[in-house]
């Protein structure tokens, strides 16, 4: 691809998602939870990114799901996060801080729908799972180089905490109260608002910088599961079938489909759970309906992402599916 090609081909896909993004309405997919009868939609939760670290198209990348998605902006995925919103107390709660921040603070600012017009726009905490890039980083856009926020309440792990605190630039961040780092222990369920509590799951993974956490999130009426990354279900101390069964919607760790797209690589290494593996564990709640699963933190290499490939329709199949950008459950 010659170079004004592949830019104006980015600048396509950035104003694409912008216009699609900035709309402020809610997509509607299969598996969405829709309110009850009478029930009103106080506590919701947006996917606002399903994309491994990297996002996708990935940089520096040309592999066909790439130039899919630089071809087609509605396949381009910003790196996993999640918003949660208590309508009631008009406050939000962002899970993980990624590199993508920008464009997803104005999906989430845009779907509060303020009341009245601010200057700035910050949300009311953040939820942190670990520090690898795509789920801290964001943290830079909250400092005085740009929004300069004012003690922002950052909800992390003890180890995750002492990072931030002992090492630059983050540390400048907590020094000059943009952020106040605060302690959460696993096991031990707190809340964020009057109708949002959540309960932090120690998960195993690449542990360079900190432990990782997962959260079960949980409304007025209904919990949701979040674990972007884990290194294997199998390693895990609790059981991934029984914690999937606690709750309404799971949203897992889907990076890879299968090591048919790692030929070259160590498996031993990978560090995530295959998505084909997942689905053996967790055939019979899927198919039992009990719990919606879905798969996020996609890879770019991931052969899921292609919407008419084998591997999605293999997914669909067995009663799965993918996290998308935009999605929206009720809780």
């Amino acid at each position: 691809m010659r170079r004004r090609t592949f830019l104006h081909s980015c600048f396509g896909a950035v104003a694409g998602l912008k216009a699609e993004f900035l709309s402020g309405k809610p997509k509607s997919y299969p598996g969405h939870i829709s309110e009850k009868p009478g029930q009103a939609e106080n506590v919701l939760v947006k996917v606002i990114g399903t994309a491994q670290d990297g996002g996708i198209p990935h940089i520096g990348c040309f592999c066909s799901n790439c130039q899919r998605a630089l071809k087609k902006p509605q396949l381009s995925r910003f790196i996993s996060s999640l918003a949660l919103f208590d309508l009631t107390e008009n406050k939000t709660i962002l899970v993980d801080a990624t590199p993508d921040i920008r464009a997803q603070t104005m999906m989430i600012r845009e779907r509060m729908n303020p009341k009245k017009t601010t200057n700035r726009y910050w949300p009311d905490g953040i939820l942190l799972t670990h520090a690898h890039i795509g789920h801290y980083t964001g943290l830079m856009f909250y400092g005085y180089e740009a929004l300069s926020t004012d003690r922002l309440p950052v909800y992390c792990s003890k180890r995750m905490n002492d990072f931030l605190t002992q090492n630059g630039p983050w540390s400048q961040l907590v020094g000059q109260k943009n952020i106040l780092a605060k302690t959460i222990s696993p096991g031990k369920r707190f809340s964020v608002t009057s109708q949002i509590s959540i309960l932090a799951l120690q998960v195993p993974h690449r542990d360079e910088y900190s432990d990782t956490l997962g959260f079960q999130i949980k409304g007025p009426n209904r919990s949701l599961l979040y674990i972007p990354d884990i290194r294997n279900w199998k390693i895990w101390d609790r059981s991934v079938v029984e914690e999937v069964q606690k709750v309404d919607i799971a949203l897992l760790d889907g990076t890879f489909f299968s090591p048919e797209e790692l030929p070259s690589r160590d498996l031993s290494s990978i560090g995530h759970p295959f998505i084909l593996d997942s689905m053996k564990i967790l055939s019979e709640i899927a198919q039992s309906g009990k719990t919606q699963i879905f798969f996020t933190h996609l890879n770019h290499s991931n052969l899921a992402l292609d919407p008419d490939g084998d591997a999605r329709k293999m997914i669909e199949k067995n009663a799965f599916a993918l996290a998308e950008d935009g999605m929206e459950f009720s809780l």
